[in-house]
């Protein structure tokens, strides 16, 4: 079979780094965290949680070799359905629930992926089956995952209604087994800020012209976002009161 057939470049997640679909493998720059990662995929494989790439080893060329999983990765904005918005909440206690006690956890609670956002899911269909791209993952807070989950999934901050938002978050919350109104108040701000800093960074540090304007846009995104967070201050700390 040809080459070009055998190797096809993979447009996913937001990595920089070159992705290669080869049969049924994924191939992947080793970066400075792949260790660990590579460590979680094997523990996720142990724990049978069947949303994640299986990590296959190192190839002559020095690349990661992770398990192709069939189906797309979204790109742009999507209205996720509460239906689909459950699964994938599920699917992200199940995630916590296999890292919690581990060795990789560490002291924290769990290991947390950090990126669980709409460009790291895989659907099947209509419908997710998996996360991608485990090179944030590090030991820290389920709320912390949860927080950033919401953010991304529910795009808190957009021009949708504030009770909208209060509903979806309070169910996916309690799909998930959490309702700590403050503390998830908090882990929000905080995931927002983390990110807000990293874009800052980029845009002035980034090589091309580019990614500084991108991250500069995204930075102006993000304060907004806070800004929107911050003036619901109130409905996130009693979004579970009854």
């Amino acid at each position: 079979m040809p080459k070009e057939l055998d190797e096809c470049k993979l447009v996913g997640g937001r990595t920089a780094a070159e992705v290669l679909r080869i049969g049924d493998t994924v191939r992947r720059p080793i970066g400075p965290h792949s260790d660990f990662s590579h460590a979680l995929l094997k523990l996720l494989k142990e724990k049978t949680f069947n949303g994640a790439p299986r990590f296959l080893g190192i190839d002559e060329k020095g690349r990661e070799v992770l398990t192709f999983i069939k189906g797309k990765v979204p790109h742009g904005e999507i209205d996720w359905t509460d239906d689909q918005l459950i699964v994938v909440v599920r699917m992200l206690k199940r995630f916590h629930d296999a890292t919690a006690g581990s060795v990789l956890a560490g002291n924290q609670e769990v290991v947390c992926h950090n990126d669980v956002a709409p460009w790291n899911i895989v659907l099947d269909d209509t419908i997710p089956v998996a996360f991608i791209d485990f090179d944030g993952a590090e030991p820290g807070s389920r709320v912390d995952d949860l927080a950033y989950f919401l953010w991304t999934f529910l795009r808190l901050g957009s021009d949708i209604p504030a009770d909208q938002q209060a509903r979806k978050t309070r169910l996916l919350c309690e799909t998930y087994g959490f309702s700590d109104g403050q503390a998830l108040y908090d882990a929000l701000i905080k995931q927002q800020n983390k990110i807000l800093a990293e874009r800052e960074m980029l845009a002035q540090e980034a090589p091309d012209k580019d990614s500084r304007e991108f991250s500069a846009s995204q930075a102006k995104n993000i304060r907004s976002e806070i800004e929107w967070v911050q003036s619901h201050k109130t409905l996130f700390e009693s979004i579970f009161r009854a």
